[in-house]
């Protein structure tokens, strides 16, 4: 048994490939919301160029809307120094900055190579600890890169290795475009987590193929314990091709806790969420919980006179 520390990145990854706009009032109501549940940590947002990302526009608007309680349960994302100085405006106390495994996808994503986005970790993490704030890593396309392909496990290793050197707070492997699969998940994370010490490392994985829940499940069972995942599986990548939603985070918490798991969540209000979430945007949502209902036992028949 082993306790969980699940983000839950809906209200940026799950809403930013929606092109219709969200208003603000939604996605305060989708943070607060998952806070309410018991989310131990929520990626509330990005303060990334409106051009690239319109849906984030309102990232200002959105931490004001939510206000300064939530903070220590928050964590919001940058794409570099900028990013940062625009999220310490607001006090945020944990960002995440993401680097790509390979030099094409970075370029895409960030407009740098790899090796300039992690001298500009450098700078940012040293800005950051002046504040407070702990910087977390995430590695894009840890599995696979939709310009370049299979990527090298050993470079994946070697990079989380060079982000500890660092001062990742976190290091995070993501699948961010859905083509891991179980075995390659375990031995990925089992290689990593002898070089990123303690509980440090975290998985994100999306469900473009259909082994998110599995993925998660195999990484837990290899020591990891922490992950991201999206209230009811919505999201994507806007800079990776045929980048499908992210995994379904109550489907995955469901599976996790089955394993002996501890995560903290009430279940029951993580599907109302979703419920809630899939109303306010129009759309049905990928994850399979928040439609089926959390099982409880067989239903006690009414006697028909």
């Amino acid at each position: 048994m082993a306790e969980i520390t699940w983000t839950d990145v809906a209200p940026r990854d799950g809403l930013q490939n929606i092109s219709d706009t969200v208003s603000t009032e939604v996605k305060v109501r989708l943070i607060e919301g998952l806070l309410a549940a018991g989310v131990p940590r929520v990626e509330a947002t990005s303060f990334v160029s409106p051009k690239w990302v319109p849906q984030l526009a309102d990232a200002a608007e959105v931490l004001r809307g939510i206000g300064p309680a939530a903070l220590a349960r928050l964590r919001v994302l940058i794409p570099n120094r900028r990013g940062l100085e625009l999220a310490l405006e607001h006090e945020v106390t944990n960002v995440l900055y993401t680097i790509g495994a390979t030099d094409t996808f970075n370029r895409r994503n960030v407009n740098r190579s790899v090796a300039e986005s992690l001298d500009d970790l450098d700078a940012v993490v040293g800005d950051a600890r002046q504040a407070g704030c702990e910087v977390d890593v995430a590695v894009s396309v840890s599995f696979g890169c939709p310009f370049e392909g299979e990527v090298d496990r050993q470079r994946i290793v070697d990079l989380c290795r060079e982000l500890v050197s660092r001062g990742a707070a976190e290091v995070g492997i993501a699948d961010t475009i859905g083509v891991a699969h179980p075995a390659a998940v375990r031995e990925l994370c089992a290689r990593a987590g002898e070089v990123v010490p303690g509980q440090r490392l975290s998985l994100h994985v999306h469900d473009t193929r259909g082994l998110g829940v599995a993925n998660v499940l195999v990484a837990y069972e290899a020591g990891v314990t922490r992950f991201d995942g999206s209230a009811g599986g919505l999201g994507g990548c806007p800079f990776a091709p045929r980048s499908t939603g992210n995994v379904c985070s109550e489907d995955a918490l469901q599976a996790v806790a089955s394993a002996g798991g501890i995560h903290g969540c009430d279940l029951a209000a993580y599907v109302a969420v979703s419920q809630t979430l899939a109303a306010d945007i129009g759309r049905e949502l990928p994850g399979k919980l928040y439609r089926a209902g959390v099982w409880t036992g067989p239903a006690v028949a009414e006697s028909v006179a």
